[in-house]
């Protein structure tokens, strides 16, 4: 089949098997691209369905059996996709909610009836391996495809870059060829009255599901609220009243500057190229403001995609750089002036209010402020025993607690902190050669008491 040019690059497929011919259906399993539009994922599902004159079947499996399963995570996710499903009903298509306790084999098992599988692009290390898993053991084509990013990760690189300078360079050359819409497909067969023979979860409240779930209720429900139509309100207030200021005030804790889209995007609710062609045609200077915002919507994102790809140690102590390691082992036995456990820093219990105030946001909102996540991390580094427990720290309480946590942008960014993609400061003590910073920075930067008061009203 001609592959069309708004696909140019983003469909594999990542095995050898031939279609089904007597499948009954095309099966599109939706396992991060979490919306109805800019899909590249279900408008090639759509394009081969039509093709091929097969109805579609959008599915979403629902386990409570991931790590740190939590209302937090859930409510957000189920929020999102209850308003996807709505959105593909609309457009005649088939979408069927199923809690299940094995995806990998319910997968296997709704697939022998299918003429080949869709899946979207994965970069972490849970998912490429199931994915290869089924790829491996099924009988028919399984296409995997890319529609959270803006330039595919192996187009942008064929290797782990490690400094954002040479990779935007990559980046900005091939944007132009990349950056184009994707028209929304119509069905030449309707599947959404038809009987598929699956058992579909036919709650439409993300509450009511949620108490089906064996999942942690100990931890808050986040502030933000899941789904493509708030993604698109958050966007549409950053363009109107946050992006002209964005590069002078993007960093500041105690101001709202940041777009807020860094949960949608960690789900697939909205689409990166839907946020940057809106973006263009909407605020019309090419200003410092709006090559700020690109350069952490396309170029750091990408980049920490491209260090989750091709870096196997990506959320590990031994992914960091050699130079890295090898100065804060050096550091390792240098005195500490204070030492927490995981519990005191879980709970904000140090001495420090301004790490408390980003871990208290933390665990209010499920959100931390950018700027005081990488201060939040170096004083981890700081106030541990171990560089590795650090990083274990880290991981843990981004992993339970962030709503974008459990995401290439977190792991690089707990990285960074590491020394990843930065380059060796002045040698000091703890630290090494890693980059430093501290509470005094802070406040030479920032309002800092208006900040830990903002916490404090949250």
């Amino acid at each position: 089949m001609e592959i069309k040019k708004e696909f140019e690059n983003r469909i594999e497929v990542i095995n050898n098997k031939s279609f089904n011919n007597s499948g009954k259906y095309i099966l599109y399993w939706m396992n991060h691209s979490h919306r109805a539009y800019f899909n590249h994922s279900l408008e090639f599902a759509i394009e081969l369905a039509n093709i091929y004159q097969k109805p579609l079947l959008v599915y979403f499996p629902i386990t409570d059996k991931y790590r740190f399963s939590n209302v937090r995570y859930y409510k957000f996710m189920l929020d999102g996709i209850l308003e996807t499903k709505k959105s593909i009903e609309e457009r005649g298509i088939k979408f069927i909610l199923e809690k299940v306790d094995d995806i990998k084999q319910k997968i296997l098992e709704i697939s022998k009836s299918s003429f080949a599988l869709i899946l979207d692009k994965a970069y972490l290390r849970y998912y490429r391996n199931l994915h290869k898993k089924i790829a491996d053991e099924i009988d028919i084509s399984v296409f995997e495809v890319e529609s959270d990013v803006c330039i595919p990760v192996k187009i942008a690189s064929n290797k782990q870059e490690f400094y954002a300078f040479n990779f935007r360079k990559k980046i900005y050359n091939l944007l132009d060829r990349f950056l184009i819409p994707i028209e929304p497909r119509i069905p030449k067969i309707l599947s959404v009255n038809l009987d598929f023979g699956i058992k579909e979860l036919t709650i439409n409240n993300s509450l009511e599901i949620l108490n089906t779930l064996n999942i942690d209720k100990n931890i808050s429900i986040s502030p933000f609220v899941g789904g493509y139509s708030n993604a698109k309100k958050y966007l549409e207030d950053f363009i109107n009243k946050k992006l002209y200021k964005y590069k002078e005030l993007r960093s500041h804790p105690e101001l709202d500057y940041q777009s807020n889209l860094s949960p949608y995007l960690h789900f697939g609710q909205i689409s990166p190229i839907e946020i940057v062609l809106e973006i263009l045609s909407k605020y019309k200077q090419r200003d410092d403001n709006l090559e700020s915002f690109l350069n952490e919507l396309i170029v750091w994102r990408e980049l920490a995609r491209n260090f989750c790809y091709y870096n196997p140690n990506y959320n590990q102590y031994e992914g960091i750089p050699e130079w890295a390691k090898q100065t804060l082992e050096e550091h390792k036995k240098d005195k500490r002036e204070y030492i927490y456990t995981l519990e005191e820093f879980e709970k904000a219990k140090t001495h420090d209010e301004y790490w408390n105030s980003a871990q208290l946001e933390l665990l209010k909102t499920g959100k931390m402020h950018n700027y005081m996540r990488m201060y939040w991390c170096k004083k981890i580094i700081e106030w541990t025993k171990d560089p590795k427990e650090a990083f274990d720290i880290a991981c843990y309480l981004n992993d339970k607690y962030e709503v974008d946590g459990r995401d290439p942008n977190g792991y690089a960014g707990i990285s960074w902190c590491f020394g990843t993609h930065d380059r060796p400061w002045k040698e000091r003590k703890i630290f090494g050669k890693i980059r430093y910073m501290s509470s005094s920075g802070l406040e030479s930067k920032f309002d800092m008491k208006k900040y830990v008061e903002k916490v404090r009203n949250l």
